[in-house]
């Protein structure tokens, strides 16, 4: 029998970097560039770890590569332990934002964006010049996903998407629906009943599949929520209403931004609408590293230096 300990002689523990780089990316050459490779080293790769584990790993498919039921079944186990021992090795380096050069992908709406991160954007400017920021609009409805997968660093997310992840989390800010319009439109006023709004020519907005936080709560009171215009983007949505009957249900901080571009008017809506938790999630391989730690420092002090939503 072979002494505790003696399993791994002999094996080349960049292999399961090497496995990793090909799960994620099922394209050797990709695969070479991740891994900052040649092609023919990558290639080599695989060819041990085929030998390694006595299955293909990955197979043709048309144009493609796709993974074998094992691979599969081992890529996850593979990327945590990498991320886990990734995390040990930097959990005592220190982070020097006016030196050190990185990048972040941060995953926001155009909302969030707008309110929370213009704030950071500029903090980074005076305070981190290396550090890069890239704001991912798309997959919010996947967030613990893409986190999982590598593929986003951080999340800005509702409370109702991120509750139920089992990933960290900080809550970030509040913020509350105000019913919409333009100033020139006569039906907007503090008095509309739910049958006013239900009346009014509705813009109501999609990010992702899901519906809107507002239309979900109004399907649940029994009311059409049949939009006359849909918009994709929280900020171009208030812009639409100038000079128009439409009403919609906006996120108060981004009217009070909007109001006077849009000309807007805001009214209190005519039934309770539970507030806008708006959290911060990431991945726990992440949690110790320090540049991810510096950055969601920033982010939290940026939430909570936000104005009075009021």
């Amino acid at each position: 029998m072979a002494p505790p300990g003696n399993t791994l002689r002999g094996i080349d523990l960049n292999l399961l970097k090497a496995f990793d780089a090909l799960m994620q990316e099922r394209n050797v050459t990709r695969a070479s560039e991740r891994l900052g490779v040649t092609q023919p080293s990558a290639s080599a790769a695989l060819a041990r770890l085929r030998l390694l584990f006595g299955d293909e790993l990955l197979v043709k498919s048309g144009r493609a590569m796709r993974p074998t039921p094992f691979a599969e079944r081992l890529a996850e186990r593979v990327h945590t332990i990498l991320s886990e021992v990734e995390d040990i090795v930097t959990s005592h380096a220190v982070f020097d934002p006016r030196q050190d050069q990185q990048t972040f992908r941060v995953m926001v709406t155009d909302y969030t964006a707008l309110v929370l991160m213009a704030p950071v954007v500029r903090t980074l400017a005076d305070e981190a010049p290396g550090i890069n920021l890239v704001l991912v609009a798309q997959g919010m409805g996947d967030h613990a996903g893409r986190l999982q997968s590598g593929e986003v660093d951080l999340a800005v997310v509702p409370d109702r998407l991120s509750r139920h992840s089992g990933l960290p989390r900080e809550v970030l800010f509040e913020d509350e629906f105000v019913l919409a319009g333009w100033r020139g439109n006569p039906a907007v006023t503090d008095a509309m009943t739910v049958a006013d709004v239900a009346a009014a020519p509705y813009l109501s907005f999609s990010v992702g599949s899901e519906p809107s936080m507002v239309d979900a709560l109004l399907t649940e009171l029994g009311h059409d929520t049949r939009a006359d215009v849909l918009a994709q983007s929280f900020v171009t949505g208030p812009l639409l209403l100038r000079g128009t009957r439409l009403v919609a249900f906006v996120q108060r901080r981004l009217a009070g931004l909007l109001a006077e571009a849009a000309e807007l008017r805001v009214v209190a809506p005519p039934f309770a609408i539970p507030p806008l938790v708006e959290t911060l999630t990431w991945h726990p391989r992440s949690t110790s590293d320090p540049g991810h730690r510096w950055l969601r420092g920033r982010i939290l002090a940026a939430a909570a230096a936000l104005p009075p939503r009021g």
